[in-house]
C-alpha cells in the first residue's frame, strides 16, 4: 500500500487532479457514500465556500488537520483524543454532529493496519466515548499512514468536502482545490504547534 502513497508535495497543475482523487480515496474508501460534513451549499456557491472558508475551514479545520500530522509523528493518542475534543469545542453545533457522523463512519468502518497502534488506540477511545471521532482527525490520520505531503492532505480534505456537500467536478475544482487549496494565505504546516485540552462534557 505505501507504493500507493502520493510523492508530490504541491498541488497538481491545473486539469491534473488524479493525484488529489487517489488521496482522497485512500483517506475515505467510502468516498461515494459520504454526506456532508461540514461545508453546506445555503444560496450560490460562491458565497457559501467563501464564509465555510472564513468561519470554519481556516480558523479551525485547517489547523487540526496539520496538528494531527505533528502528533501522530510524536505517537500522541492521548493528545490526539485532547485535539478532538478541542476540535468538537470549536465547531459550532449545526455541523458538530455531521463531522462525527462522517468520521466515526469512516474510522469504525476500517480496521487499523496491523501494526498501526496509534489508528487502533484512537479508534478504541472513539467506541469507548472518550473522543468526539470527528472526519478531519481521521482524514489526518490515514493521510499520515500513506505519507500523503500536507498540502495533498490538505485538498484530498477540500475535495470530500466538497463531495459530500453535493458540488460537481468543475465547482470542487474550481472553488476548492484551486480557490482555497492553492491560496497562499494559508499558514504554513511549520508553524503549527499542537495544542491539547481535554473532553468536558
Amino acid at each position: 500500500m505505501r507504493e500507493a502513497a502520493v510523492q508530490r508535495e504541491e498541488i497538481p497543475d491545473t486539469g491534473d487532479y488524479a493525484v488529489v482523487a487517489r488521496a482522497a480515496e485512500l483517506c475515505n474508501p467510502f468516498l461515494d457514500a459520504l454526506g456532508e460534513v461540514t461545508l453546506s451549499i445555503r444560496g450560490a456557491v460562491a458565497s457559501s465556500v467563501l464564509n465555510w472558508n472564513a468561519s470554519l475551514f481556516t480558523p479551525i479545520i485547517y489547523p487540526t488537520l496539520l496538528k494531527v500530522i505533528v502528533l501522530a509523528a510524536e505517537g500522541g493518542s492521548f493528545e490526539l483524543t485532547a485535539l478532538d475534543c478541542t476540535l468538537d469545542q470549536a465547531l459550532p453545533s449545526s455541523v458538530r454532529l455531521t463531522s462525527r457522523d462522517e468520521g466515526r463512519r469512516l474510522l469504525l468502518g476500517l480496521l487499523a493496519p496491523r501494526g498501526d497502534r496509534l489508528i487502533e488506540r484512537y479508534r478504541t477511545a472513539v467506541l469507548a466515548g472518550n473522543s468526539p471521532g470527528h472526519h478531519a482527525i481521521t482524514h489526518a490520520l490515514r493521510a499520515n499512514l500513506f505519507h500523503l505531503p500536507p498540502r495533498v492532505m490538505i485538498t484530498s480534505y477540500l475535495l470530500q468536502e466538497g463531495i459530500g456537500a453535493g458540488l460537481d467536478g468543475r465547482d470542487i475544482s474550481r472553488f476548492l482545490i484551486d480557490g482555497i487549496g492553492a491560496s497562499r494565505d494559508l499558514p504554513s504546516p511549520e508553524r503549527i504547534i499542537p495544542m491539547s485540552q481535554p473532553c468536558r462534557e
